[in-house]
């Protein structure tokens, strides 16, 4: 319940964030101009980027994401009853590019509160990851890492909404999930988003964070021209 009200007061406010900046003379990285701008080639929005890679957009099923790292998980609907699973569990939409933000997304801590949710259609559950959470933004060129910039969440969160991210050429992605790229990424060209918890991850994306806005607020024209060029 506290995570729906919150997400209800963020969209409330969300309303007025233009103005907002404009009176108070903030600069809105989603709205006002950087010094460079991506080509109209990269994808910025998931349903966009699922059209775009045929090839790669098995990478939205968030019930293959969480197999492929040998993780606990299964599909939502064909949960028995009679079932053995350790609780707390996670459920969420199964499909990264028809889902938004943290929408039907809930720990689980009994089977009697399980229940309340077996009707949601296209969902899945995985064991729980209590653990810190991390987003990477990869950019590949046939296959091979040539940037990443990783950005580190606050500890403190409104639900699943942190108040902050630290960006810096200082952090480093974890080498699991270096390698996980590398292993089922071969041939892509093109941005990689990934959300984990500690070395887990826990959704794929094949565009940038946040519409591409937090590596343009580095202010490092050649990051997007670098990443202009790929695509």
């Amino acid at each position: 319940m506290f995570t729906l009200i919150m997400e209800y007061i963020y969209r409330q406010l969300l309303k007025y964030d233009e103005n907002w900046c404009d009176t108070m003379c903030f600069f809105n990285p989603y709205t006002d101009p950087f010094d460079a701008m991506y080509s109209q080639k990269v994808p910025m929005f998931d349903k966009q980027a699922h059209n775009m890679y045929p090839r790669f957009n098995f990478v939205y099923d968030k019930l293959w994401v969480c197999k492929s790292q040998g993780l606990k998980c299964g599909n939502l609907e064909l949960m028995s009853d009679n079932n053995d699973i350790k609780y707390p569990i996670f459920i969420k939409p199964r499909w990264g590019h028809l889902s938004a933000s943290s929408k039907n997304c809930f720990k689980i801590k009994s089977h009697e509160e399980l229940l309340k949710y077996k009707h949601l259609k296209d969902m899945m559950w995985s064991e729980y990851i209590d653990g810190k959470e991390y987003m990477t933004d990869y950019v590949m060129l046939n296959g091979k890492i040539i940037f990443q910039a990783s950005y580190e969440y606050s500890k403190e969160q409104y639900g699943y909404i942190d108040k902050w991210k630290y960006i810096s050429n200082t952090n480093e992605p974890i080498d699991k999930i270096d390698n996980w790229v590398k292993e089922y990424m071969i041939g892509y060209s093109g941005i990689l988003n990934i959300q984990m918890r500690d070395d887990k991850i826990i959704e794929v994306g094949l565009r940038p964070a946040r519409g591409g806005a937090y590596l343009q607020s580095t202010d490092n024209v050649k990051i997007i021209e670098m990443i202009n060029s790929v695509y």
